[in-house]
């Protein structure tokens, strides 16, 4: 299984994906559940404050799908077709999650963007490799 890195702590790949997975199908009471899997694991990690910034940002996610694309604009408006834009969010996601100028709870959350991204790609790559 691989599991998305960072310090210390890690998050099986499989959690994230399946977490998108049930988001996409509107499935948001078992994609919440997975979100809570998530924050169990992580509380087990001494990075209080990256582990909350990496959390609001999934929850900000979950929210955002539950309510139709009305919380965070961006992913109401992500073009899942767009393979190229969808890599352009992921490496300025990454790049702002590594900048060591922002505090340890922006790059939590801007880890999670781009974890989510990451995982966002590898399902539309492995989307259009099946029809293609």
């Amino acid at each position: 299984m691989r599991n998305i890195v960072w310090s210390n702590m890690s998050v099986p790949l499989v959690h994230l994906t399946r977490l998108f997975q049930l988001l996409s199908e509107r499935k948001f009471a078992e994609a919440e559940r997975i979100l809570e899997r998530i924050t169990e694991r992580m509380k087990r990690s001494g990075l209080q404050e990256f582990n909350r910034g990496y959390l609001e940002a999934l929850s900000g996610i979950v929210l955002t799908y539950r309510s139709g694309g009305e919380s965070y604009e961006f992913f109401s408006n992500l073009d899942l077709n767009d393979t190229e834009a969808l890599k352009r969010h992921y490496l300025d996601f990454k790049q702002n999650s590594e900048n060591p100028l922002h505090a340890d709870y922006d790059r939590g959350y801007f880890t999670a963007l781009a974890d989510y991204m990451r995982v966002v790609l590898r399902t539309v790559k492995g989307k259009n490799e099946d029809e293609g």
